[in-house]
């Protein structure tokens, strides 16, 4: 049973996947309670932070590779792989991304007052766009995602 959660826990898809749904979570809160919003999405970024760790003491420096490869067929018909991996530099980007997010949430704790809500989705959505450019290897799916990374930004 610990050898199939470790396999869960090392893939790529956890720290894509934490900030996705911690995105949709606030949704379900009432805009005046900004407490349970704000602490939801502070847990949701320090868990997307705390992946990252695992990968980094299992990644061997030694080759040029990518690492902890996963290949999903996402549009079997056009040929379209859902392709992740990371290297050492893709691997230093995302535990920048994780790291620097939660003390964006922390700065903004205190002016959070109205629109919190929307705050904290734009930020977990932003999150989840910078890991998943950091460790996406198809090209056609890492343009997009490039190209969405600054439109949370602008709302």
């Amino acid at each position: 049973m610990l050898e199939h959660f470790c396999e869960c826990y090392f893939d790529l898809s956890g720290p894509i996947l934490c900030p996705v749904l911690g995105s949709i979570t606030p949704l379900f809160i009432p805009n005046s309670s900004i407490r349970p919003i704000r602490l939801i999405g502070l847990c949701v970024s320090l868990i997307t932070f705390l992946y990252p760790p695992v990968p980094r003491i299992q990644f061997d420096p030694s080759t040029a590779k990518s690492q902890f490869v996963e290949s999903l067929r996402w549009l079997p018909y056009e040929n379209i792989h859902l392709y992740m991996g990371i290297d050492g530099l893709s691997l230093f980007f995302v535990i920048l991304t994780t790291f620097l997010i939660p003390i964006c949430i922390s700065v903004g704790w205190s002016g959070m007052r109205s629109f919190g809500k929307e705050y904290i989705t734009a930020f977990l959505i932003r999150e989840f766009l910078m890991i998943a450019v950091s460790c996406m290897l198809d090209p056609l799916l890492f343009y997009v995602l490039s190209e969405s990374v600054p439109i949370p930004m602008l709302g």
